[in-house]
Order: C-alpha cells, then sequence, then structure tokens
C-alpha cells in the first residue's frame, strides 16, 4: 500500500457530478400520496384480522422507507404510498400462518409498480421443531433459535407475485428454548421442497456468524417435522483485558472490536470498555482472531490473537494518534464543503467504522468535512488507511488510500459526463 503524495506534491483529481445542474432536480420528487388497500384472508377466503403487514418504499420522494399495519376485523388495511414508486415491497404474517412477500419493482413491471389492491393468502403452518445442546451433551435453556427456509423453486422476484417469505424467525421473533433446550415453529410450508436454515445464539456460548443448513449440507427436513433434530452449540474461548492510554492509564468507553469483517453479517462483533478500560467478548471459537480497538484521542490499534485457553486475558495499551488533513477544493482553488470522509479499509481489513449507521456503535471517528472543505482526524494510525470521498447528489465517487499528513483533493466536474 503506497502513501499519498502530501500537499503541494501533487493534488488527487476526482469528479462529483453534485456539480452539475440536473443532480439536484432529480434528487426529490413530488410526495403526492396515494391509499392502497392490502387485504389479508385465509385459505378459504374468509377475511384474516389481526395479520402482519410491512411495507418497504423505494421513492425520490419524502416519505418513510419502512412501516408497520394490522388488519382491521374484515382483514384489510388502507395506508398512503407515494405517487412515484420504484419499489414497493410487502410482507404479511400471522400466528401460525405461512409469512408471505411480494416485491413491485417498476423496472421488471415496465412501469408504475403499486397497485390500487393487493391480496395476500395466508396458508396454515407446519410445526418443526429440535434440541439445542452444548459440545457435552447437555441441553441449552434460552438458546434464541432463528430459522430460516430456501425453496428449490426458483425466484419470482419483482413481479408483484407473492411468494413464501423465507425469513419464518428471526430477531426479536426467535424462538426460545425450554429447560430441556426444546423449540417448535408452527409458521413453515408444507411439502418436502424446502431446505431449512438455522442461526443459534447463547450469551454463554459460540454464535452463528453464519446460516447452519445454507452453507454446506443441508440438514434433514424430516428430523425437524419429527422434532428430533439436534444441534449444537460450542462452549468457545472467554476474552478479557483491560485497555490502557500511553499513560499506563486506563481508557474508559473504548470501542472493542473482534474478527476481521464485523459489520458484514447481523451479529454483533463489539463491546464497549467501562469506565475501568476492562472489557470482555462473549465466547469465541479457539482460533486465530483480530482485535480492534478505537478510542478518541489514542492510534486505533489491530493486533492478531490467538485463542487457546479459557479464560485469556488480552491487555492492551494505545499510543498517541497522528493528525491527518485533507482539503477538497475545486478546480478554481474553491473549498468544496461537506463531503464525506468514510473508511473502507485498513492493514487489508474492514474493523475500521466511521460510518453513521443506525445498527454500528459510533466510533467518533470524524466523517465529514467542514464548511471550510477540510477534514482533520487528529488522531489517526501511523499508516495509510483506505478512504470513499463522497457528496451528496454525487453520482460518481473516489477511493485512496491516505497516510498522516496535509493533503489536497480537487474536486473537478469537468470531466463528469
Amino acid at each position: 500500500m503506497k502513501n499519498a503524495p502530501t500537499l503541494g506534491a501533487l493534488a488527487i483529481l476526482i469528479t462529483m457530478a453534485h456539480l452539475l445542474p440536473h443532480a439536484a432536480a432529480a434528487e426529490e420528487a413530488p410526495a403526492t400520496s396515494r391509499p392502497l388497500t392490502v387485504r389479508v384472508i385465509d385459505e378459504s377466503g374468509a377475511p384474516l384480522p389481526g395479520a402482519n403487514i410491512h411495507s418497504g418504499v423505494w421513492t425520490n420522494a419524502k416519505f418513510p422507507p419502512n412501516s408497520d399495519y394490522t388488519t382491521n376485523a374484515q382483514g384489510t388495511v388502507t395506508f398512503e404510498l407515494p405517487a412515484q414508486v420504484r419499489i414497493l415491497r410487502l410482507w404479511a404474517s400471522h400466528k401460525g400462518r405461512v409469512p408471505m412477500i411480494a416485491n413491485f419493482d417498476a423496472r421488471k413491471l415496465g412501469g408504475e409498480p403499486v397497485p390500487k389492491d393487493f391480496t395476500f393468502t395466508l396458508l396454515p403452518g407446519t410445526t418443526i421443531g429440535g434440541f439445542v445442546h452444548d459440545d457435552i451433551g447437555a441441553p441449552i435453556p434460552g438458546a434464541k433459535v432463528e430459522v430460516c427456509v430456501d425453496s428449490r423453486e426458483p425466484g419470482r422476484g419483482g413481479l408483484g407475485e407473492p411468494v413464501v417469505n423465507e425469513w419464518l424467525a428471526e430477531g426479536k421473533d426467535a424462538c426460545v428454548t425450554d429447560e430441556h433446550g426444546f423449540w417448535a415453529l408452527n409458521n413453515v410450508p408444507a411439502g418436502p421442497d424446502w431446505h431449512i436454515g438455522l442461526r443459534l445464539r447463547h450469551p454463554d456460548h459460540v454464535d452463528d456468524l453464519e446460516w447452519r443448513g445454507r452453507s454446506g449440507a443441508p440438514f434433514s427436513l424430516q428430523q425437524f417435522r419429527d422434532q428430533s433434530a439436534i444441534t449444537v452449540m460450542q462452549t468457545g474461548v472467554r476474552v478479557t483485558g483491560t485497555i490502557t492510554g500511553p499513560d499506563g492509564k486506563p481508557v474508559p468507553k473504548a470501542l472493542v472490536i473482534w474478527g476481521d469483517r464485523p459489520y458484514h453479517n447481523s451479529n454483533v462483533q463489539e463491546t464497549f470498555a467501562d469506565e475501568a478500560g476492562r472489557f470482555r467478548f462473549p465466547p469465541l471459537m479457539p482460533g486465530k482472531t483480530l482485535l480492534t480497538v478505537i478510542a478518541e484521542g489514542h492510534s486505533p490499534l489491530l493486533k492478531e490473537i490467538e485463542l487457546t485457553a479459557t479464560p485469556q486475558v488480552e491487555n492492551v495499551q494505545l499510543q498517541p494518534g497522528k493528525t491527518l488533513t485533507i482539503k477538497f477544493i475545486d478546480s478554481s482553488g474553491k473549498p468544496v464543503p461537506k463531503v464525506s470522509v468514510n473508511i473502507t479499509g485498513w492493514r487489508e481489513k474492514e474493523t475500521l467504522f466511521n460510518w453513521r449507521h443506525p445498527n454500528v456503535p459510533y466510533s467518533k471517528i470524524p466523517d465529514e468535512a467542514n464548511d471550510q472543505g477540510i477534514y482533520t482526524w487528529t488522531w489517526a494510525p501511523d499508516d495509510a488507511v483506505e478512504y470513499l470521498f463522497w457528496k451528496k447528489g454525487s453520482k460518481l465517487t473516489h477511493r485512496t488510500s491516505l497516510s498522516p499528513g496535509e493533503h489536497e483533493i480537487i474536486v473537478d466536474s469537468s470531466a463528469a459526463p
């Protein structure tokens, strides 16, 4: 990885379409709305009151992207949607029935995807179940079991035809094992052409990062229908430690991350140290993993650790950071304000993260240039970090690697189409 040139040596040229007049005009469409009525019925055509409807909307208008509704005594619900929609997705679910999804894509339908009304037929679900044991054969009560299905039939997404929603139980709707380690789920579609996937979580055992049965040999569907399937969770290795600064004093509230791609799955792979700088990981599989520590005012730390014993102590001492300054200007030398600066990699890993995302803890690493077009990070690592520069309304972005020091980035619209 080569270091980028410093200020005065060479300017880096990037093109951003936000400087073109047409980009702002396409940003927002009129917020005119229209109603959509969704009806949910059972296999006999009778209405299903109390069904849950979730809508996902892709539109240029200012409109909530996700909304939830419940059908009334007639099995219907009416809600407003923008007049212009690129994609509309509707989910329908009801206790004990197979959940469905319908996907309306304007590109595949050749026009406006929003119907005036739509009907879901939710069929009765079948029941599957099984047991969760630890690595010595003892039942694990209180384990969360997320369940999905894969069909052997080809997908029909985008054309507005309802199909089975493959995510049968996840998140807050996950199954929970009883005192015997047993779980059951009653919304599974009937028939033999389904592959079951599971993902297990428990605070005293190693959580699954991937879906079991989806990557590798599938589970036996009949064992789940017989409710005799046994899945095993590993006890794993506990890692604890204390984070200190250059002076040896504890660093409170540092963000501590494990793994090399922690933001590419739905599992939590980070924690915060307490006021005394102490941290504790959940159980992890034996073997090599990465430990990353991010604390404001200190250089981020990345180290490989070998998990071989239980418990295992990994104490960390942080060092002072370096200053990185980026000045964004246009071809005439005028500052370009509010350019977003996002980290995409460091030392060929993806553990540094400064994107503002509701599901990711805030690292406090700056993510935007100021009104004068200047981005400053005073506690950067002393080697190169990979960045993505972009601005709202821009179609063109630029990636580069920069080490601490002063850098100038020219934002030039002349090469934009």
